[in-house]
């Protein structure tokens, strides 16, 4: 067995290969760059490495491995977890490499020629580029032969990272050269695939596992159909409604192509379900995210199992041995806005309170965020006797989880559980990308206005609140108002007035009547919020627990930051203030564009002076391996205001768009 294993990766995933490092014995070294230092799992480490270079740095990570005496590498997922030369040089220094042989990672790396691979060992497959690579003229002509719509996938890389879906020829090129940059930062790879994209597809993987004595089996299937733009957010195993013969045929297909490979150690098949079909995508060559949900119904360790069959022992059971019970969910708690176009939210976490399900998280309690990492904080997993069950139990925890700080997806995630069409098992991979958070689920922007003017108008006078209002008292309310009274505040830029109704015992009558329509203070994608009508019903909102104010069903945490509040709805906290009053159909153009996040401006399409027009694209701001566009909001003369490959701030100032003539 091995002794001593270098964790050449960061984050959940290391301390998860940890605590099975502690279980079986087995001595570990962690490696981190100065953000991470102050992660879980250094703590019980043998030694930490430092890396001036990051995770990236293949030298590096084989001089700590061979300086510190380990015997074994254990590559995670993600950064060189399938990268063929990483494995040829941890091998070459004489350690064991815990995946694949370099040849089977090379093959299936490349999208290109793991199709066409697994179509000689008889799994069907989908139109696509013969093979991968970086030259965008020859991949516009390979698109005209596999007509649209189509996808774009790094040809190195997983994890929906730099995948995108083109519908048109008029929009390859630019797909093609933003896939390529992302590919390049996430995986040093910049090789691309092109593939026919199947639309209302469901995304079902199958978990392999072989061994160096030609022994392959299945550990079942998941499914992942939950995502957007191809980064999956919620996984559960095994997969429902699929009927039998299909499931059969799926794994069978699996297990055949492992053996075709001569696959040893831990892998995923993905497939595209339509209807009965199912097309092969690609093979994971490495331990999946959701690899938790496998071992929640089958009892199985399958990072135990990765270093048994890495040290060279067979399989620790046979297809015959391998069952299964219950049903299990999988969440990715992500650091982003679901209600601000899933904008990325970098900074300080504190959580408060943990839900009792099996968490996967590098962190106690406080976690810095950082805009150079995925945005994934933690994974929730919920475990039941019936899908019902853990859906249910998967909801739960989403709501039982408090923290402060950052806005994360935990909320919108707790209403895409509830949701019936989930519940019935007939949403498909592009189900998350059709809905419009707000639309759906209400705006946490209203949410965030009414609960802190419930708290300011509550029923008992002596609540603390009431000594932030102008004047001390309520004499801030409108007399002239129909209703009792209207507060006008401002929620992260946007005005928001509220009208009090009146009172049900300890419940106050709120409603919000005015959303400013000029939008929030930094632009995003979403312009629906700026447009969406007002509320026309009163809600009731009541103190239900110290600082939660309910309003309706949705509870609200309030507290109290300077002057103003921050609160925290639908799991995204919003920033409220007092706001000077603005009539209704007041409108106002910001001539500055502004990033929307902390990040990278990585690419500019205008130059100062040039007209653009409403909705023009003008720059690209890249921030946890995600690209934003920025597009004017109105028609002008632009004047560009940072530097391509600035690094910047949010909010700060990157276009002024001047209407024409206006400098005359």
């Amino acid at each position: 067995m091995i002794s001593r294993l270098l964790i050449a990766n960061r984050g959940e995933i290391a301390a998860r290969i940890a605590r099975t490092c502690d279980r079986l014995g087995i001595e570990y070294v962690t490696v981190s760059v100065a953000a991470d230092r102050s992660l879980t799992y250094h703590a019980a480490a043998v030694s930490t490495v430092a890396l001036a270079a990051g995770y990236l740095d293949i030298d590096a990570l084989v001089h700590a491995a061979t300086e510190t005496g380990c015997d074994a590498v254990h590559p995670g997922y993600g950064f060189l977890s399938e990268n063929a030369d990483f494995a040829r040089a941890v091998r070459a220094a004489g350690l064991v490499f815990v995946g694949p042989s370099s040849r089977v990672i090379e093959t299936m790396a490349d999208k290109s020629s793991a199709r066409q691979v697994m179509a000689e060992a008889g799994v069907p497959v989908l139109p696509g580029t013969v093979r991968a690579g970086e030259d965008l003229d020859a991949l516009v002509g390979a698109a005209a032969d596999i007509g649209y719509p189509l996808i774009v996938k790094p040809a190195g890389g997983g994890g929906g990272k730099g995948m995108s879906v083109v519908r048109a020829a008029a929009g390859l090129r630019e797909a093609l050269a933003s896939a390529s940059r992302t590919a390049t930062a996430a995986f040093a790879d910049g090789r691309l695939h092109l593939e026919r994209y199947v639309e209302r597809a469901r995304h079902i993987e199958v978990q392999v596992f072989g061994d160096e004595f030609g022994h392959a089996v299945h550990l079942f299937d998941r499914d992942c159909s939950l995502q957007r733009r191809h980064q999956k957010v919620i996984e559960e195993a095994p997969a429902p409604r699929i009927p039998d013969a299909v499931r059969a045929a799926m794994f069978a297909a699996a297990v055949q192509g492992t053996k075709a490979l001569q696959y040893v150690g831990a892998g995923t098949f993905e497939f595209l379900l339509v209807g009965d079909e199912f097309f092969f995508i690609e093979m994971n060559t490495r331990l999946q995210v959701e690899h938790t949900v496998t071992e929640e119904i089958t009892g199985l360790d399958l990072v135990e199992w990765q270093l048994r069959v890495a040290a060279g022992e067979p399989l620790p059971a046979g297809q015959a041995d391998i069952g299964y019970s219950g049903a299990s969910v999988q969440v990715r708690m992500y650091a982003e806005d679901p209600f601000r176009a899933f904008l990325p939210c970098p900074g300080g976490l504190e959580v408060t309170h943990w839900p009792d399900v099996r968490v996967e998280r590098a962190f106690a309690r406080h976690l810095d965020v950082t805009g150079g990492f995925d945005p994934m904080i933690a994974k929730l997993v919920a475990t039941g006797a019936t899908r019902g069950d853990a859906l249910t139990a998967a909801r739960r925890a989403c709501e039982d989880l408090r923290w402060q700080g950052i806005s994360t997806n935990l909320g919108f995630v707790a209403r895409v559980l509830a949701a019936p069409i989930v519940a019935a098992a007939e949403h498909d991979t592009a189900y998350l990308d059709r809905i419009d958070p707000v639309a759906e689920f209400g705006d946490p922007d209203e949410l965030s206005a009414l609960a802190v003017a419930a708290a300011l108008t509550a029923p008992d006078r002596a609540t603390p609140w009431s000594t932030g209002a102008p004047g001390g008292d309520r004499a801030w309310l409108d007399p002239a108002d129909r209703d009792l009274g209207s507060l006008d505040l401002s929620v992260d830029g946007r005005a928001v007035t509220v009208r009090v109704g009146g009172y049900e015992g300890d419940a106050v009558l709120v409603r919000a009547d005015t959303v400013d329509p000029s939008g929030p203070a930094v632009q995003t994608t979403d312009q629906s919020a700026a447009t969406r009508p007002a509320t026309e019903v009163c809600v009731t909102a009541r103190r239900t627990n110290g600082d939660t104010i309910t309003v309706g069903s949705t509870p609200c945490v309030v507290r109290r930051d300077g002057e103003g509040w921050i609160c925290q709805a639908a799991g995204v906290s919003r920033q409220v203030r007092y706001a000077e009053y603005r009539s209704l159909g007041t409108t106002a153009t910001d001539p500055e564009i502004r990033s929307p996040m902390p990040g990278t401006l990585v690419q500019l399409h205008v130059e100062s002076g040039n007209p653009v027009e409403k909705g023009q694209l003008l720059g690209v701001v890249e921030a946890m391996k995600l690209e934003h566009e920025l597009t004017a909001t109105h028609a002008g003369i632009v004047t560009v205001t940072a530097a391509e490959g600035a690094v910047v701030t949010t909010a700060q100032s990157l276009f002024l768009i001047e209407e024409r003539g206006a400098a005359l």
